[in-house]
């Protein structure tokens, strides 16, 4: 197999609609449910990391800090967390949450990690949810964070596999893309008519063999990936309606919205809510397959 090339990272928005402003307002109002659909993501990556007392640890794409704050709790007071993340106003919010008492104190870094220029061997792990696949030169990336990390010490992050492995991304998309194609609504650059590639933006690391080449090339000893099959309620536990007015600003379905007039959304909302109802729970609450790969290293 032919070592892979990785292009400059696509993500799931445009240039224009960074990571601040009403972007970063949207995402604090829909946190708390975000956080509950995400809630067996971080069970499988903090198990992987086995973040022990005392411990320096980086959280890379940590956004408002969720995650940052649970390893400073797994750490201790004797421990240190960085919370690194390329949003200043993410990283804003997120030093405005309280640190949960016993925890080790965070440090909040905005910076690319591409351009990043850590200390050497400051960490004993780097872990990340979700925050590792839209680096634009990924060989660099994660060569930076392997001279981060001190020698012997861990990579654990959590990344999606292919897009249509998970019913989270497939389900809304497809029903939208339906939609598209029954109004005549043409392909975009964007948004071609079978939804773009399967392994870019957030699951361009669902590739495993890929993967683990990318994390040995750039400086970490044997990686390897798990896979974890997982349930997750949609926004946190939220109806179909709810959950398919929620999905048009989620994932490759956002793409799939763009340029399209309220009644073309209207009715693609419409599908998603029909599609939704295969998949609620006993609560009625929309409950949808996601296909996560856990990649952990060591550094050499």
């Amino acid at each position: 197999m032919g070592r892979r090339t990785y292009p400059p990272a696509m993500t799931d928005r445009t240039e224009d609609d960074a990571w601040s402003g009403d972007r970063v307002a949207r995402w604090l109002r829909q946190s708390a449910g975000l956080e509950r659909q995400l809630a067996p993501v971080s069970e499988a990556l903090f198990a992987a990391a086995a973040l022990a007392p005392g411990e320096r640890v980086l959280d890379v794409g940590c956004g408002t800090g969720p995650t940052t704050r649970e390893a400073a709790a797994a750490v201790g007071p004797e421990g240190a967390v960085t919370g690194l993340d390329v949003s200043a106003d993410m990283l804003a919010a997120a030093a405005g949450i309280a640190v949960p008492p016993g925890a080790a104190p965070i440090t909040w870094t905005t910076a690319d990690v591409v351009g990043w220029s850590p200390p050497d061997g400051a960490y004993d792990a780097v872990i990340s949810r979700f925050g590792v696949m839209f680096f634009s030169d990924p060989p660099a990336a994660f060569s930076h964070l392997a001279s981060a990390t001190r020698s012997g010490g861990r990579l654990a992050v959590a990344v999606w596999a292919h897009r249509d492995e998970s019913a989270l991304f497939a389900v809304p998309l497809h029903a939208t893309l339906a939609v598209r194609r029954a109004h005549g609504v043409g392909d975009t650059a964007s948004m071609p008519a079978d939804g773009g590639p399967v392994d870019q933006g957030a699951t361009s690391l669902g590739d495993v063999p890929a993967a683990l080449a990318l994390l040995e090339a750039a400086g970490w000893e044997a990686p390897s990936a798990t896979r974890h099959r997982l349930a997750l309620p949609f926004g946190g536990g939220l109806d179909p309606r709810a959950a398919a007015e929620a999905a048009a600003d989620f994932g490759p379905t956002r793409l799939a919205f763009d340029g399209l007039d309220d009644a073309v959304r209207a009715d693609a909302i419409d599908a998603i809510a029909a599609a939704f109802e295969a998949h609620v729970d006993d609560a009625g609450h929309v409950v949808l397959g996601g296909s996560i790969l856990v990649l952990t290293a060591t550094r050499a």
